[in-house]
């Protein structure tokens, strides 16, 4: 970097600048926030949902939603998980509209994503997709609260604040769901593994 650079370093706006923005018209505000956001919401849904399709649907209504409804985010919100919210309701919303499907359709075939085996040999890689077949059953068999949790905790990345916002509950209680829905998902792929 030259100590002679005289370009004006440029601080982001932030979420709650560009919210404002975006209220009052300025359609570039709302742009930015969806180039922020965008990505990290398809994955988000992604996780939940089989059929690529249907998760841009389903991220595209939560857009269109969030724009309707800037007015009623209150400014000490954080923006991106009452984005957040609103897909997974929309969500919600699809698959309750849409009772042909069954509950694996909701999940992604790929998750959750192992990390790729260091061995190309056959039996590594077969190893590996049995593996993700049997913690993808054992997600399945969840019930939906404790699969969410773990979703936004293990595959989000998700702090427990964070999460304690998304699912609007208490800090202490987002790490009792979270042992509890861990305890029944290890329960759930020993019993698979000894049957």
């Amino acid at each position: 970097m030259r100590s002679n650079d005289t370009r004006p370093s440029f601080a982001p706006v932030s979420d709650v600048q560009l919210v404002g923005d975006a209220r009052m018209g300025i359609e570039s505000a709302f742009e930015e926030l969806v180039r922020r956001y965008h990505c990290k919401l398809v994955n988000a849904i992604r996780c939940h949902v089989a059929c690529r399709m249907t998760a841009d649907d389903i991220v595209q209504d939560a857009w269109i939603k969030a724009y309707q409804n800037l007015h009623q985010l209150r400014v000490d919100s954080n923006f991106y998980f009452w984005l957040l919210r609103i897909a997974m309701n929309s969500r919600r919303r699809y698959f309750n509209a849409s009772k042909n499907f069954s509950p694996a359709d909701w999940m992604d075939p790929q998750l959750p994503q192992m990390c790729q085996p260091e061995s190309s040999q056959p039996d590594a890689v077969a190893e590996l997709r049995e593996d993700r077949q049997r913690v993808r059953r054992a997600l399945m068999r969840l019930e939906e609260g404790q699969r969410r949790i773990l979703m936004l905790r293990d595959y989000e990345q998700q702090g427990y604040r964070a999460i304690s916002k998304t699912l609007r509950i208490k800090v202490g209680t987002v790490r009792s769901r979270l042992h509890r829905a861990r305890s029944q998902l290890r329960h759930q792929l020993t019993s698979s593994s000894s049957s």
